[in-house]
């Protein structure tokens, strides 16, 4: 998976390198097949090699609708941190009744869709960017 990571899916192992922890050399002994990373802690490997191959298959993978990814990520910061549809509708500039009918697996309107998109992504981007203040 590492391999159509790189090749099909065009990110670059600096990229991965910052995304898993795990240095260029690693990965490289990996993708070629001499190295299965066992000397690294079982956690660290088992997450890293699992985004890994989530990058390696294609995030616009047929198998899990954009609308479900979408609902993922609400639910997360509805979970995490408490911010309400309510609060994601306001950020993203539709009804909370929107977001609610959306969080429910009713029909919303595409352009509505496409806001609660623009908007939770946007506020998921600021919260986990606090990381790197």
């Amino acid at each position: 998976m590492l391999n159509e990571a790189v090749e099909t899916y065009k990110i670059p192992l600096e990229t991965l390198e910052k995304l898993t922890g795990i240095g260029r050399s690693d990965l490289e002994a990996y993708a070629s097949g001499d190295s299965d990373l066992d000397h690294l802690e079982a956690g660290h490997r088992s997450s890293a090699l699992g985004l890994i191959a989530f990058l390696g298959m294609g995030i616009n993978t047929p198998a899990i609708l954009p609308e479900d990814r979408l609902r993922v990520i609400m639910n997360g910061l509805t979970e995490q941190f408490g911010l309400t549809p309510e609060t994601l509708a306001l950020h993203s500039g539709v009804e909370p009744s929107d977001a609610e009918r959306f969080l429910a697996g009713r029909r919303v309107a595409a352009e509505k869709r496409f806001k609660l998109s623009v908007g939770v992504l946007f506020l998921y981007f600021l919260i986990y960017r606090r990381n790197d203040l």
